[in-house]
Formats: structure tokens, sequence, C-alpha cells
């Protein structure tokens, strides 16, 4: 009982994410995008999936070492395997995550475009370049349903239509600071940047799947991007305490420390994470991991009550011929 009230913790926490987003663009009613809230809806949004991938990569990870064991010397790189994206565990025969990004991009465009009108007219241009970007993102999530469900489709997909929802993400931006204050354009440029790491990131996790610093490194800047958005809401739009002053050099250079503090706390954090994670794991019995790395074992009675009667050493080597028929 408790094992399955822990798995649906992750559902749970999504869709409460979800629901206060939904409630947030209602709230914000003729605001445009160009606002406090129109920054950190998408910043929640990045944060949101980072945050599932890096207790979804470590632990993956740190499954995989657990069901090699001595073989490799113990370090499971030749047992872990990238994925774009991860299942739930609650819902291992739906397409989680590229469902969620549809429905979020479906509703982030409904909302730009209701809110671009002024007398009937569409004056929001901005909205048109964010509908755009929300657009590939939306096509990426498509790409993971279409994965997730198999089918004659090429090999990485869903790595691809990421790479190209950031490209059109990161070119947006880039031309997107006309007739803006210098810190403006700072803030943006910063953004662009970051993003254009993902990109790289998010390629070389394509081309060696056996590596973990690639899956890592794409969260990680996907997760600075979110945070990003969120600061930028911040000294933009000043929803608390004093206006920034977007023409002083001197709060020009705050504004680049205070990036070079979320890269520092972001990295804190996927430390910690880790930690936390490994210790979870090395807790698990042979038969949880096992479970963990097929989830849909868990619903079928005949494997578990087939692995119970097995010692750990019969288990550890039947989870390392599963990973290797995954290869």
């Amino acid at each position: 009982m408790l094992q399955n009230t822990h798995t649906r913790v992750p559902a749970a926490v999504t869709l409460l994410v979800l629901a206060t987003w939904l409630l947030l663009c209602v709230f914000s009613g003729d605001k445009k995008m160009g606002t406090f809230i129109g920054h950190v809806v998408p910043g929640a949004f990045l944060s949101l999936f980072s945050l599932w991938w890096i207790y979804n990569i470590f632990k993956k990870f740190f499954l995989s070492q657990r069901a090699v064991g001595v073989r490799d010397g113990g370090s499971g790189r030749y047992c872990y395997r990238s994925t774009c994206t991860f299942n739930s565990s609650c819902c291992p025969k739906l397409p989680v995550e590229g469902i969620l990004k549809v429905v979020f991009v479906a509703v982030a465009m409904t909302g730009e475009l209701a809110t671009a009108f002024v007398d009937g007219v569409f004056v929001h241009f901005n909205n048109a370049q964010h509908m755009t970007i929300y657009f590939f993102f939306g096509l990426n999530g498509a790409m993971d349903i279409v994965t997730f469900y198999g089918g004659s489709i090429p090999q990485d997909l869903d790595y691809l239509s990421a790479i190209l929802a950031f490209c059109v993400e990161a070119l947006v931006f880039t031309y997107h600071l006309h007739g803006r204050t210098p810190m403006d354009v700072q803030v943006h440029m910063f953004l662009v940047y970051v993003v254009g790491g993902c990109i790289l990131a998010i390629a070389l996790e394509m081309y060696h799947k056996r590596s973990v610093l690639p899956a890592l490194a794409r969260t990680y800047l996907t997760l600075l991007q979110g945070t990003w958005f969120v600061q930028m809401g911040f000294i933009l739009y000043h929803p608390i305490g004093e206006a920034w002053n977007q023409e002083d050099d001197k709060q020009m250079m705050i504004v680049t420390l205070i990036l070079c503090w979320h890269s520092a706390a972001i990295f804190v954090l996927m430390v910690i994470a880790g930690g936390l994670i490994l210790l979870r794991v090395r807790t698990l019995s042979p038969i949880t991991v096992y479970h963990s790395l097929h989830p849909l074992t868990r619903q079928s009675s005949n494997i578990s009550g087939r692995l119970s009667k097995l010692d750990t050493e019969q288990v550890r080597h039947i989870i390392a011929d599963s990973e290797e028929e995954d290869v």
C-alpha cells in the first residue's frame, strides 16, 4: 500500500502544478505575454520538466549500476541508456510527458491568441512569436507520443523535435529585441546563450546515449532556462520592490551576477538530489530494482511471484540479462 502511494506522488505533483498554471492563465485575463505572469508560466513549465528529468535520470543511472552489480567494475556504463522522456510509474502505458506538453501548449497558444487582439484587431505581434515557440514545443510533445507508441518512424525523432523547438526559441528571442532597453536585451541574450547550450547538450545526448553526462547537461540547462525566465519577470516587471534602472551599467553587472548565482544554485541542487537518490536506490531490494527498470512488470502478478522465489544473486542476473536485451 505504501509503495502504491509513493508511485502516485509524481503524478499528483504534476497535476497540481498544471492546475495552478491553468488558474494563472485564467486570472491573467487580458494580459499579454510581456508581463510578470507571462514569464513565470513558461519558467514554471521548463522547471517542472527539468526537476522530473533530474529525478528520473539519476534514478535510472543508479538503478543501472545496481543492476550490473560487480560486472564492468560496478560502473554501469554499459547498462545505462538515455531516453528523451520518462514514463510515470503509476501510468506506465501512457506517454505522460508528451500529453502534458501538448495540453500545456494548447492552453498557452489559446491564451496568447485571445490576448493578442485589441478592439478586434491583432496588434500584439509578440504574441505571434510566442505562439510560434509554443507550437514547436507542442510538436515535440506530439513526437514524444508517436515515439512512445512506436511504429515505422525514424529513430530519435523525439530528440530531433526537441532540438528543433529550442532552435526556434533561440531564433525568435534573438530577433525579439528591437527597441528594447539595454537590460532587456541583456537578459534575453543570456537566455539565448543558455538555449544554445541546451541544443548542444541534446545533440550530444542523442549520439552518446550510454553516457549520463549529456542528459544531465540537458537537464541543467533547461532548468536554468526555467529559473531565468522567472528571474526575467522580476527584473523587467518588478511585481514587488523598486523598479530596476534598465539603463544603469552597475545594475546590469548585478544581473550578470544573478545569472551566475542561478547557475551555482542549480548545480548544488542537482548534486544534492543525486546524492539523495543514490541513497534511496541503495536501499531497494533486487525485486524492486527489477520492477523499477521494467515498470510494466508491476502489473504482472506471475512475474512478481516468480521473482519473489529467487535469491538476490539470481534476480541480479535476470536484471543484467534484461538490460542486455534492451540494448
